[in-house]
């Protein structure tokens, strides 16, 4: 999450610090205004009335630029002269633009008893209680799929051979099973897997809870799902080849009874899905792919869903 730091000039000397503890979270930090000059302002004050006006409106002109290329704004409120939670008129302007563009807005600590009170209250930013590990953003996994045809297939298979890095080749048996979450296990090449995939199937960002185990783990983990009422809802089997296009996981699968399918995918964070969605789609288009709608994945997967067992009778156990 790309953040700026907006705080009282008295509280500078804590910047640092939050600064390489956010950064050790993965975040990316712009520094408060005039950072690097935390008291040019009283300087511009001695000089002249003019002076501090034109400062003090260079200051002002820097709020929205600084902002809009942030997904957030963190609030150091500290106590200062006594005043807990210290919240000045430079910050909270700050904060209203932050709120105006939509951004997420945390306060290290409470809200302050204020002019502000009111006002920040509506704003409803986010309180950490002093705890920066609460900005930490969960990994979400963005995908883009279409169907392709079998002639598409080997047509694309081609053309990642000679642009992308091959990553692996990978043939999949995947049991969904029959409860309201998205519980699923796996067995393939290297190995096997328990994950849970929240949110609604074929959504485009989908955050993922995996553990991955061994090969001839797969059936205890059937064995223990079914021991608790939980069966094979639908079964599937997929060849796979991985590829890594500059930054990009390519997938192109096979799937039986289910057809030929393009995917690609990004992990990233909450606050840059749509980014990367839009990056998703306009690489999709380079390769001459026309996104499939939910509506046809939703109509194969419930044929699929209601014709597997005779789809693959021939491999049933």
């Amino acid at each position: 999450m790309k953040i700026f730091i907006a705080c009282s000039k008295h509280f500078y000397n804590r910047v640092g610090e939050i600064k390489k503890e956010l950064e050790v979270q993965g975040h990316e930090i712009t520094l408060p205004n005039s950072y690097e000059e935390p008291f040019k302002e009283e300087e511009m004050k001695k000089l002249s009335k003019e002076y501090h006006m034109k400062f003090k409106q260079e200051m002002m002109k820097l709020h929205e630029p600084k902002i809009k290329i942030n997904d957030a704004i963190l609030v150091l409120n500290l106590e200062k002269d006594n005043k807990q939670n210290y919240i000045g008129g430079g910050t909270f302007m700050e904060i209203v633009k932050a709120w105006e563009l939509g951004k997420k807005i945390f306060l290290f600590n409470p809200i302050p008893n204020s002019l502000f009170e009111d006002e920040l209250t509506g704003i409803n930013p986010i309180i950490l209680d002093g705890d920066l590990s609460k900005m930490q953003t969960k990994k979400i996994e963005v995908e883009i799929r279409s169907f392709i045809t079998k002639e598409q297939y080997e047509k694309l298979l081609e053309f990642f051979r000679q642009n992308a890095e091959f990553v692996k080749e990978d043939f999949q048996e995947t049991h969904y099973f029959d409860c309201e979450e998205d519980l699923r296990i796996q067995k393939n090449n290297s190995g096997a897997k328990i994950w849970l995939k929240k949110g609604k199937i074929h959504d485009d960002a989908r955050e993922e809870i995996e553990i991955k185990t061994n090969h001839e783990d797969f059936e205890k983990s059937k064995k223990i799902f079914n021991s608790i009422g939980l069966g094979t809802e639908i079964k599937w089997l997929r060849d796979r080849k991985q590829f890594n296009w500059n930054g990009i996981k390519v997938c192109l699968d096979y799937t039986k009874g289910y057809g030929y399918i393009i995917e690609l995918e990004k992990m990233g964070s909450e606050y840059e899905k749509e980014e990367l969605l839009e990056g998703l789609k306009q690489k999709l288009n380079q390769l001459g792919i026309t996104q499939s709608s939910k509506e046809e994945f939703n109509e194969k997967f419930n044929h699929y869903k209601e014709n597997w067992k005779e789809i693959l009778k021939d491999d049933m156990d």
